[in-house]
Parts: C-alpha cells; structure tokens; sequence
C-alpha cells in the first residue's frame, strides 16, 4: 500500500483535532461541573435528566401550592380564634344581662358593648388574605360575603370549598364558607332549623334593649361556639395533613436531586487525570506531525 505525503499529513492533522476536540470538551465539562454539557455526551442519561427536571417542577408547584394553602389556613385559623373570643365575651355578657338585679340602665348599656362585638363579628367573617380575597366567601372570593344592614347581616358568598393539590394525588381545602360557619347553626332554643351567629347575637341585643332577655339564647351562643370550634378543628386537621405532605415533597425533592446530581455531576479527579492525559496526547501528536512534515521527499530534490 502506497503512503503520500498529503495523507500522512491529512492523517496527522485529524490526529491533533481530535485530541484538541477531546481537550476542549474536558475542559468544558471541568469549567461548568457538569459530565454531561450536550445530549450527545450521553443520549440516554440526558433523557432521563428531563424527566427528571419535569417532575422535579411539578413537586416544587406542589410544595408553592402547600405554603399558599399553609398561609390561608392559618390566617383562618387565628380569624376563627378571634370570632370564638368575641362569642366567649358575647356570653358573658349574656350571663350578665339576664340576671336579675340589672335594671334596665345596666341593659341597655350592656347592649351597647354587645352591639359593637357584633360589628367585630361581621368584620372578621368579611376577614381578606393577603391576596385580598375573602375567606369565607366560598368560589366568590372576590365578592364581600357578609353586609349588615340595620339588625340583620346576609351572606352574598357561597358553599363552595376551594382546594389547591398539593402532592400528585392529594388535594387540601383552603377554606370554609362562611354559609357552614356563621349562618346555618342549629337553633337549640327551638330544637329545629338554623339561625345565624348574627340572627342570635341580635336577639340578645334586642332583648337587653327591651330589658326583657330570653335565656334560651345561651343555649344558641354555645351552638355557635361549638360550631366555630368545630370548623377550627376540622382547619387544624388539615394543617397536619399540610405538614405531613411538605415533608413528603422535601423528600421527593432530594431524591431527584440526589439522582440528578448521580447523573450528571463531573467527578473533578477523573476529568483532571483525563485533561493531563489529553495534554500530553495533544503534545505527541504535534511533535510527530512537525517530524512527519520533514520526510517530504521534496525537500530532497
């Protein structure tokens, strides 16, 4: 087989660009830390690192979604603390009012204070969060759910029940609506039907008022604490679950992280050993070259 000159001189040159391609990718692969910097290093590991930043996406949506409904839930929380409070004074006053030593002074300026808890009342049921959209308005969220006019407070909301998912199949709601929580109380005074928290906060005003209060409306006050404490559990219950399904998120979070990392994170001490021997090929292939382009036979001639 005959050897040109151009081929050995083709030959040497393709030799140092491969060593000067392999060079540079090592060099690339140590200034970004990363094994693989272009789906052709590994075809099938760079497929599953896309599979892996998906989900990776979706889990950290989950967890957004988990902190928006922690954040709802507490602020629901502390609002219905505060609503209990108001109905705790509520009673107290209650207890006051219908003893019998009041006059009908006492009353009247108990009634005074009763009627201003209940604007507290209204204003905390009308409670936005930091969105500005109501809690306890159901789907309506942008429409102020409770107006009082005159004695009586209606509901403009709902009962729907908002829920955000937070893990691949679990979902938590992210409030009550105001209907459940202060408009359909049992009604222990009659044993039938529903009043509202407002309805039973007036009768005591308007009985104080006419200095002849009814003491079955102790009997409707407890009804709305309970029925407050009880939608307080039920957001509790759901904070645990909220909890509990964070960690999970975390912990799906590090295991792609960990499998990411297995995949395409460089081992320095290798790609080092492999640049000196890259180095030192690139060296030996230029030195052969510069020896192989001084055996022209036309130097000779």
């Amino acid at each position: 087989m005959r050897v040109s000159t151009a081929l050995l001189y083709q030959q040497g040159l393709s030799g140092m660009l491969d060593q000067q391609s392999a060079l540079a990718k090592t060099q690339k692969q140590l200034s970004s830390g990363l094994r693989i910097t272009s789906p052709a290093d590994d075809p099938a590991a760079s497929a599953r690192l896309v599979g892996l930043g998906q989900s990776d996406s979706q889990n950290q949506q989950y967890q957004n979604n988990a902190k928006v409904a922690e954040s709802r839930l507490n602020l629901e929380d502390t609002t219905l603390g505060s609503v209990t409070g108001i109905l705790q004074r509520v009673r107290a006053l209650a207890v006051q009012g219908l003893n019998g030593t009041q006059s009908s002074s006492d009353r009247q300026a108990i009634a005074t204070e009763v009627r201003q808890l209940k604007g507290q009342l209204t204003s905390l049921a009308n409670t936005q969060d930091a969105n500005g959209e109501y809690l306890f308005a159901g789907y309506k969220s942008q429409t102020r759910p409770f107006t009082a006019s005159g004695g009586t407070v209606s509901f403009a909301g709902d009962q729907g029940q908002r829920v955000l998912q937070i893990g691949p199949s679990q979902q938590v709601a992210v409030g009550d609506s105001g209907q459940n929580v202060f408009m359909q109380v049992p009604d222990k005074a009659t044993g039938s039907g529903y009043q509202s928290v407002f309805a039973t906060v007036e009768n005591l005003i308007q009985g104080l008022q006419s200095n002849a209060p009814n003491s079955n409306v102790l009997s409707n006050i407890d009804a709305a604490i309970g029925n407050v404490s009880d939608t307080r559990a039920r957001v509790g219950a759901r904070l645990n679950i909220l909890d509990r399904q964070k960690q999970v998120n975390s912990a799906v979070h590090l295991q792609i992280s960990t499998t990411r990392s297995q995949l395409q994170d460089l081992d320095y001490a290798k790609a080092t050993s492999r640049l000196q021997q890259q180095l030192l090929g690139l060296q030996a292939a230029q030195q052969s070259f510069v020896k192989l382009e001084g055996l022209s036979l036309f130097k000779y001639l």
